[in-house]
């Protein structure tokens, strides 16, 4: 009698152990999701709480609701992108709908484009969360009377760990229409497993979100397909029917413009080393996720089989049906193909979203599967007419040839794995040690895959991390710079940005007119249109699907108001770099983003010259000189209008066309000429279309150019051949050397400025110029080293450029100031202490440097205070106060010459 007591309490011991192993891997699960849940809430309240787009997909969509909400049509949304509105709708209207319908409420307190983000962003928030409540559905075992709360409390930590995931804490609170398009995918398979009809409502919305996100309908099909080819066929129609008629409705109403938004702006080249790239990336952090998922797919499958060990009767495992095994193994390998488009240029890890979703209700759903207590404790098998605890109608149960086919799939998978099949019967048994090992083991691998990530932001640029630095090596999410560190970078940066951000709006509504940028955003946050959706725009254009000339020939005459870039080449076409360096000039910057308007080019003047190649010269432009006439050295700005008086090709149309002037005396004599292509080659007279171009031609005079009066003669060659003979354009007068040539680059500065110049200190006070004296619409603007002078009739005043590179700052740490002698400035609300003072004083005071408008800070290795034209700088371990070079960090020129030829 007492030997089954002493059998028992040998095994008590490993039993122990073993659940106690079962305990420890969700306890360290749960914590690593619990911090990494902190890091989600922080990073949404981050991206919900700054009120401009953080990244280029949010700019377009802002637009387009905006757009509907300002009373466009849905139709004319998707019209031509190169009229007004100017936009490319990549994405069906689900989500703009959606987006749309929810702005109203948030417009009281948020009013405007606010709104509209907060509104977007919160949809993509609540998509994120649903989307980790359905796959927590999806995955959990059923209620019954034997099971615990085990399996669902891992379960749903599993679900959690999606929140956890790198990509999604970087997608979830974004305006960006990824996450609630695989939210409405996971919904329609919850309603698949009960067989419902349903499920193609929320599939075929899916759809209409974003057509690429396949996983969802494609596992939903394929599963019913075994599971009941009626219900199957019923979707697809419901599905195709819905998808068909809302794409139908809109190619008619936008008169067969939305396949050219949807599809063809879509299809991007794919290049294999860009996905290779991609997916080298994620596996360096996520190869433990990869890894549990395929173990859990493995589980899944086998568990889904028969057990062919009983060959008169084989019966399915009663936790587990086809259903809970072989949907998310479906599912997960659409994922994974849909995730290989990450190679489309332009594409980006929000392509992995479907998969990563999926892997994570695989090792749910496997985990779920081990620790199921729907057995009794000996293991005995159930019969095979047990029902779940939802019964399907009897008219959506399988047929018994479907459910053969699925024997056949699963018992081939266990007949290749036969040695494994003695350890899958043995995991059958709720409480064996296979069981809890299975599952702690799929539980660790998903902790490893929360220990490491990819900075978002850079620690030296505004930027995002690796976009500067080229390279952006994975880290550990605990650490000196893990994931903490990263959302503290993250809060600065924000906190520039929003100084940045809110300094284009003014300059973007102070524009007036539609505006050219290559971030959709900085129009879209002002309420502006922007004549070029770059990177879509750019996909037309080379597609041939677009014409760009409309716009180039708007830019060539200086109707664009405002050019606003972050990158001079950034999905622009050649032909708008060569208008945006020829016809329009920086003015300055605004955090790391350029600004260009176009150089004015003065009073015109009727002429009328035929100047060969079918092409007329209609007026001439002269921008005013510097001083009262012309000076030896200095950059006249010369401007053309040409039409073209021929229908015919001409010899200008076949190859570049080169426009010569030259500087004669009055009786004729050249003196010098200078050429460039016509139109800068952006333009061919063919793409005129009729109209008027202007052509702009900067001269420099030669700097012992003696006083006089002077011709400016022009013609027009190809090759060697001019088509006619120089003709007079213009006459010019030159008086006594009054500017001065300046600095290494030789730029010539006018009387005035140069009188300005030496007042302020000279070379050892503004330095040397960086640009030569432009003229903008306002008057003419020119940068040194330390100050940008801007000059209106006899008025000359400095830009404040401390202000102005002060709202780019980021990373400024407080320090500590001395005490004596000081110094409050009421007016702006700073106090100068020390040496600063000093400096100040000695550097012109309040004349020339303004008033402080910063606390001394530490700024690197050096210690700075701001003021309104300055920015004074102490290096570590002197007492040397210097004048920062505030003129080339504004012109943002760090060896490169300007930006106008």
């Amino acid at each position: 009698m007492s030997h089954p007591t002493i059998h028992t309490a040998g095994r008590s011991s490993p039993l122990m152990l073993t659940r106690i192993a079962g305990a420890l891997a969700p306890a360290a699960l749960a914590a690593l999701v619990a911090m990494h849940l902190l890091f989600f809430a922080l990073r949404a309240w981050h991206t919900l709480t700054f009120p401009y787009p953080l990244d280029y997909g949010e700019g377009p969509l802002l637009a387009q609701v905006n757009a509907l909400r300002s009373g466009i049509s849905l139709p004319r949304l998707y019209s031509d992108p190169g009229t007004p509105p100017y936009l490319v709708v990549n994405y069906p209207p689900v989500y703009l709908v959606a987006v749309w319908l929810i702005a109203p409420l948030f417009d009281v307190a948020f009013p405007g484009s606010d709104a509209t983000l907060l509104a977007g962003r919160l949809v993509t928030l609540l998509a994120t969360l649903g989307s980790t409540f359905l796959l927590w559905r999806l995955a959990a075992p059923p209620h019954d009377s034997h099971s615990t709360a085990m399996p669902r409390i891992a379960v749903f930590i599993t679900a959690l760990a999606f929140l956890a995931l790198p990509i999604v804490r970087e997608w979830g609170a974004l305006m960006r229409v990824d996450m609630l398009g695989v939210c409405l995918g996971l919904w329609g398979l919850l309603l698949t497993r009960r067989l419902s009809r349903w499920a193609a409502l929320p599939l075929a919305l899916s759809l209409l979100v974003k057509p690429s996100l396949i996983a969802a309908p494609a596992a939903a099909l394929i599963w019913l397909w075994f599971r009941h080819r009626h219900r199957a066929l019923e979707v697809a129609l419901i599905m195709a029917t819905i998808g068909g008629a809302a794409a139908g409705a809109l190619q008619l109403a936008s008169g067969g413009w939305f396949w050219l938004h949807v599809v063809a702006a879509n299809a991007n080249p794919w290049s294999a080393a860009l996905a290779e790239g991609f997916w080298q990336d994620q596996a360096a952090i996520l190869w433990s996720l990869w890894l549990g998922a395929v173990c859990a797919a493995a589980l899944l499958l086998a568990r889904a089989a028969p057990d062919v060990s009983n060959r008169r009767s084989p019966v399915l495992p009663s936790d587990t049906t086809p259903a809970h095994g072989l949907l998310p193994v479906v599912y997960t390998c659409f994922g994974a193909y849909v995730a290989f488009g990450v190679g489309k240029v332009g594409a980006y890890t929000n392509y992995f979203l479907e998969f990563y979703a999926g892997a994570i209700w695989l090792i749910a759903a496997a985990i779920a599967s081990l620790l199921a207590t729907d057995r009794s404790r000996h293991g005995q098998r159930l019969s095979s007419t047990r029902r779940s605890d939802k019964p399907a109608p009897v008219s959506d149960a399988p047929s018994p040839s479907l459910s053969s086919r699925i024997s056949m799939l699963t018992s081939w998978f266990l007949a290749i794995n036969a040695r494994t099949q003695p350890l899958a019967a043995r995991a059958r048994r709720p409480d064996s040690w296979f069981s809890v090992l299975g599952s702690s083991i799929l539980l660790l691998l998903l902790a490893a895959a929360l220990l490491r990530y990819y900075p978002l932001w850079s620690e030296n640029y505004v930027k995002p991390y690796g976009l500067i630095e080229g390279d952006n090596p994975p880290r550990l999410a605990f650490g000196a710079y893990g994931v903490w560190r990263d959302l503290q970078r993250e809060q600065e940066i924000l906190a520039t940005l929003r100084r940045v951000n809110a300094a284009l709006v003014a300059d973007a509504q102070a524009a007036g007119a539609p505006i050219v940028t290559d971030v959709p955003g900085i129009a879209a946050q002002a309420g502006v249109p922007s004549r070029l959706q770059a990177f879509e725009h750019r996909q037309l254009y080379d597609a041939g699907l677009l014409d760009q000339r409309p716009l180039l020939r708007d830019m060539a005459n200086g109707r664009v108001p405002l050019v606003v870039l972050d990158y001079l080449g950034n999905w622009l076409t050649p032909e708008m770099i060569a208008l945006i360096t020829h016809r329009y000039a920086q003015t300055g910057s605004r955090g790391t983003f350029d600004l260009y308007q176009p150089v004015n080019p003065g009073r015109r003047s009727d002429v009328a010259l035929d100047i060969g190649a079918g092409i007329r010269a209609t007026g001439v432009f002269l921008a005013p000189p510097g001083s009262t006439m012309y000076a030896p050295g200095e950059r006249v700005v010369l401007t053309l209008e040409l039409i073209r008086t021929t229908t015919d090709p001409g010899p200008c149309d076949a190859d570049p066309c080169q426009v010569r002037v030259t500087l004669a005396t009055s009786d004729g004599a050249p003196i010098a000429a200078w050429e460039r292509p016509l139109i800068y080659d952006a333009l061919r007279p063919a793409d005129w279309d009729g109209a008027a171009i202007q052509h702009m031609h900067p001269i420099d005079l030669p700097v012992a150019l003696p006083p006089g009066e002077y011709r400016l003669t022009v013609a027009l060659r190809s090759g060697a051949e001019l088509f006619t003979p120089p003709q007079r354009i213009a006459p010019i007068k030159v008086g006594d050397a009054s500017g001065q040539l300046l600095g290494e680059r030789g730029y010539f500065v006018p009387a005035p400025i140069f009188t300005f110049w030496l007042d302020a200190g000279g070379y050892e006070g503004p330095g040397d110029p960086l640009m030569p004296a432009v003229p903008f619409a306002d008057g003419v603007v020119q940068c040194f080293l330390r100050a940008c002078f801007h000059s209106a009739g006899n008025d000359i005043t400095r830009l404040p450029l401390g202000e102005l590179v002060l709202i780019g700052e980021s990373g400024l740490r407080p320090a500590q100031p001395e005490t004596e002698p000081s110094r409050f400035f009421p007016e702006t609300g700073y106090t100068l202490h020390g040496t600063f003072l000093s400096a100040w004083e000695a550097y012109g005071g309040m004349e020339t440097l303004g008033p402080p408008i910063s606390d001394e800070m530490q700024r690197g290795a050096a210690r700075v205070q701001y003021t309104r034209y300055a920015r004074l700088e102490r290096p570590e371990g002197t007492d040397i106060v210097l004048l920062a070079n505030l003129g080339e960090e504004y012109l943002r020129l760090p060896g490169i010459p300007y930006r106008w030829r």
